[in-house]
């Protein structure tokens, strides 16, 4: 259920940019999800689907990009994709996760019809 927040924030950025660009219609909007992050795509879009209903955006297809998590070895600094492991594949040092990388959800587009 803790979809339904980031749904709304989602459908109010959409039809502000609706309104700014003149657009009738939202057609499509994709957005970059962290792999970190807990959000369940099909919950995303079903609780779309149903807040979006009567208005510019009803009907408009969700595209979701997987953001990776970014890693910096403790020993060498190298930053390197978070993968299955948490050690450096330059030195074998361990790694700290980047704060912020692979974490959020952000709007990376969003296109409609005017």
């Amino acid at each position: 259920m803790h979809e339904l927040p980031v749904v709304l924030g989602l459908l109010d950025t959409a039809q502000r940019a609706a309104k700014e660009n003149h657009l009738d219609r939202v057609t499509r909007i994709r957005l970059r999800i962290g792999e970190l992050s807990d959000l369940v795509e099909d919950c995303v879009q079903i609780y779309f689907d149903s807040a979006s209903e009567g208005t510019v955006c009803e009907g408009a297809q969700l595209e979701f990009v997987r953001e990776p998590a970014r890693l910096r070895c403790t020993a060498c600094g190298h930053e390197f994709l978070h993968g299955a492991a948490f050690s450096c594949p330059v030195c074998g040092g361990s790694a700290e996760w980047i704060r912020g990388s692979g974490s959020g959800c952000t709007v990376e587009s969003i296109e409609g019809e005017a």
